[in-house]
């Protein structure tokens, strides 16, 4: 799903846009599948730390690195 919505965007699906509401929205999701003891909120304060932190383009991978490593 995360694949073709981002190319239905016309976006690059190798990068993570934090100004993309959907695609944090999808991200806390896929976190809460892994780890469902964490609450919304402190897992969004992980991807605005990573936001902020790593410059754009934020290679997906590595941004999804930043933010699990954040939640540990």
């Amino acid at each position: 799903m995360y694949d073709i919505r981002k190319t239905k965007d016309a976006k690059n699906n190798a990068f993570f846009s934090c100004e993309e509401s959907w695609e944090v929205d999808f991200l806390i999701r896929l976190i809460k599948k892994h780890l469902p003891h964490l609450k919304d909120d402190t897992i969004r304060s992980a991807i605005s730390s990573c936001c902020g932190s790593l410059q754009m383009p934020r290679p997906r991978k590595i941004f999804v690195d930043c933010v699990v490593k954040k939640l540990s």
